[in-house]
């Protein structure tokens, strides 16, 4: 049997249901338009400033009957929250945790992003929300930033392609996407005062392209600015790129709203293209002071410092995104629902597709259930529950299943023990420096509970099964991962590697390794592992994602959406010594990830893109041909038979990166340019997969132009099952030189 599949580029989009309440853009602004010249300057203003900590002013005179309603995170909706500071509202909301946006990158497949972004859509129009303050889509910079696990992983052509149909399946349920952090907020370390400086072409290729994607594909109603400075000025601030390159470059025509106390003057910032000042209730004070009932814009604009026509500005764009959703017209919007069996299911299934098999020498797994009479499972953290950590990625759900709760839960007939690791392990205070200003709940951990050695091993060796559940946690001590801090070091503790040393040198028969993480970590231990799987953060049915892929009822189809290093010294930021929490300058240039690795030609211990199954498949008759694309009219369609010649159903992912032998200029040794996932593919079927390359793919930014240009010439097309197993190559000619404006 033979299918075809077909991605277009970078941006495929996923066909699904449409919104009832949005507006087409002409619509849109009409509706905004009227409402506007009914305003006062006071009323402008309250929509330039939040009145609480998730919420736009109520201007009930001009028909604004309610107020506009925020609400973090792109994995949940987190539950609701005071008016005037970071607390909770009692009872806590609950809602459906998907699996975190590192995880959703993992599994390389647009439609699982197009479903995350429905799932989400619909939950927040269940609670009343009107603006999800997500997708973040922060490149992977270091692996010590403590947010990698909300981002999109380390390269902008993954992120675009995944970020595109997540916002399209929020904004489907008439409810506002909001892409975040607009930009180069790459590390948490005093990511409230550093100042990041980057060229002009690396900024363009690496860094822009996941926002571009999300402006020019998806049509994003918002966008929220990041909190350092960019060459001396803050982002909320910088009227090169909300000018220069978010309205006059990409046509954005929405809402921009600063991250929550990212706002720092009244008239500077609205002069240089500044939108909504967003921080907890108490501190928002530079554009409307909701507490006084002050208007410090209002006064600007007397005073001659703002021009009129800019607040009205910033006014029309939050009453055109208030349009577009039905908000502001009062049209039907899309039904919501919440915390169902289907949104459960869509969370189980999504984890269990991003799961990434690294390693199974042996053939371990899948595990035979009918076998398994004694389960050890080893490590405090597999019945430790996350959701409800990660400052802004905290959400509050109706339960939580945990690894050890799921295999207690699926082995019904065996006896499923959980037993710390073999080494004691003292943590230092927790640093609440941040606590306040980054609405962090903070947690304290003294000494994790350990085993007698011998006592453990004892206990392993008699079972028929031996789960290691490592990696990181969420939280705020130095080796977890969270937003408002960078983790310490990108090795776990001494005490835990030795522990790891320890238990894999006893060669038990049937050991299983899990990682779980958002980011890479520094393990010193692989190379004894035969077994070793890696997952992200999965949320409410993290538990029971894991154990399917265990178990084999779900065959691994993940990869890697990030490079992970040997030694934190093969990074580009350690080897270039950029990584502070001062002024960072981000001299490895577009180098970043396996393109760092590629350059310095230096092996990573795992590589972008790669990920095992418990089938195999055979690619053949890769070829190139001449095609239509959705911008391009004379594009290359990269194609590839893949067929699974192993025993069981699973799938597998083509990636297509582009090679530059006859380059005018600096480039990678490759770039990440299309990539497919095929269906689920039976023994012996046959899929053939259709990249879409267009001539913009070709593309670098030209310095001197100030724009992208792909020049002619030869270029290689490498078809890979990740960034360093390349398994086709083929050869593409651009004819002409071709100039973008963007």
């Amino acid at each position: 049997m033979k299918t075809t599949h077909l991605i277009c580029g970078t941006l495929a989009a996923v066909a699904a249901g449409s919104a009832l309440g949005m507006l087409d853009d002409d619509a849109a602004f009409d509706a905004a338009r009227k409402v506007l010249s009914k305003m006062t300057l006071e009323e402008k203003v309250l929509l330039t400033g939040g009145s609480g900590t998730m919420t736009l002013s109520a201007i009930p005179r001009v028909g604004i009957t309610k107020e506009w309603t925020m609400s973090d995170n792109s994995s949940t909706v987190r539950p609701a929250m005071n008016r005037w500071d970071w607390g909770y509202t009692e009872p806590k909301s609950e809602n459906t945790k998907l699996p975190s946006l590192s995880a959703l990158a993992q599994t390389w497949d647009v439609a699982w992003a197009r479903r995350h972004g429905e799932v989400l859509g619909a939950e927040m129009r269940d609670r009343g929300v009107d603006e999800l303050l997500g997708p973040g889509v922060n490149i992977c910079r270091t692996p010590l930033n403590g947010r990698n696990w909300e981002y999109l992983g380390e390269d902008p052509c993954l992120a675009a392609a995944m970020c595109v149909p997540l916002i399209q399946g929020v904004q489907s349920y008439d409810v506002a996407a909001t892409v975040k952090h607009f930009c180069l907020n790459d590390q948490e370390w005093n990511r409230n005062t550093v100042d990041t400086h980057v060229d002009t072409r690396t900024l363009n290729e690496i860094y822009l392209p996941a926002f571009r994607a999300a402006v020019k594909e998806a049509e994003v109603l918002c966008l929220m600015t990041s909190y350092n400075k960019i060459d001396g000025i803050w982002a909320s601030e910088n009227k090169y790129l909300q000018r220069g390159v978010l309205r006059d470059r990409w046509g954005f025509k929405g809402i921009i709203e600063t991250d929550w106390g990212g706002q720092h003057s009244t008239d500077f910032a609205a002069n240089n293209g500044g939108g909504i000042e967003m921080h907890w209730g108490q501190g928002i004070k530079y554009n409307y002071y909701a507490m006084t009932n002050r208007y410090p814009l209002a006064e600007a604009v007397r005073a001659n410092k703002v021009p009129a026509a800019v607040v009205d500005e910033m006014a029309l764009r939050t009453l055109f995104v208030m349009a577009k959703t039905g908000f502001l017209t009062n049209a039907p919007r899309k039904a919501g629902a919440r915390n169902t069996s289907e949104h459960q299911r869509v969370a189980r299934a999504e984890g269990a597709d991003s799961i990434v098999l690294l390693k199974n020498e042996r053939k371990v797994l899948p595990l035979q259930a009918k076998a398994l009479k004694k389960v050890l499972v080893i490590g405090s953290n597999a019945d430790v529950k996350q959701c409800d950590k990660g400052c802004s990625g905290e959400g509050n759900v109706p339960y939580e299943v945990t690894l050890f709760a799921a295999l207690k839960n699926r082995l019904t007939g065996a006896e499923v023990k959980l037993m710390p690791f073999c080494a004691k392990m003292e943590i230092a205070k927790t640093d609440t420096s941040n606590a306040t200003i980054t609405g962090g709940h903070v947690e304290q951990k003294g000494k994790v509970a350990w085993s007698d050695p011998e006592e453990l091993r004892k206990a392993a060796e008699a079972a028929d099964a031996v789960i290691v559940f490592t990696g990181t946690e969420l939280g705020y001590q130095e080796n977890m991962e969270s937003e408002s801090r960078d983790r310490v070091e990108f090795e776990l503790p001494k005490e835990l590697q030795a522990a790891m040393h320890t238990i894999l040198g006893w060669k038990l028969k049937n050991c299983v390794v899990v990682s779980r993480s958002g980011t890479p970590v520094g393990y010193t231990w692989t190379d004894k592992a035969d077994t070793l799987v890696q997952t992200s953060y999965l949320g409410m049915e993290e538990g029971n994602s894991i154990v399917d892929v265990l178990l084999g009822e779900v065959n691994p189809s993940g990869r890697l959406c990030q490079t992970w290093p040997k030694r934190y010294a093969d990074t580009a930021v350690a080897q270039c010594g950029t990584y502070n929490g001062t002024n960072v300058v981000y001299n490895e240039g577009f180098y970043v990830g396996y393109r760092w690795h590629d350059k310095k030609a230096i092996e990573p211990l795992f590589p972008f893109g790669s990920g095992k199954s418990y089938t195999t498949f055979d690619w053949k008759n890769a070829r190139i041909a001449r095609g239509k694309g959705p911008r391009d009219r004379d594009a290359f369609v990269v194609c590839v038979d893949v067929t699974n010649t192993g025993k069981v159903p699973g799938r597998d992912v083509v990636q297509v990166y582009l090679g530059y032998p006859n380059a005018k200029v600096e480039r990678c040794v490759k770039d990440l340019r299309g990539f497919a996932k095929t269906k689920v593919l039976k023994p012996s079927e046959t899929e053939t997969v259709e990249i879409v390359l267009e001539a913009r793919d070709f593309a670098y930014w030209d310095l001197l132009e100030n724009r992208f240009r792909a020049d002619k010439g030869e270029y290689e097309v490498l078809l890979g099952a990740s960034a360093t197993e390349i398994r086709a190559r083929a050869k593409a000619n651009l004819t002409r030189d071709q100039r973008f404006r963007d």
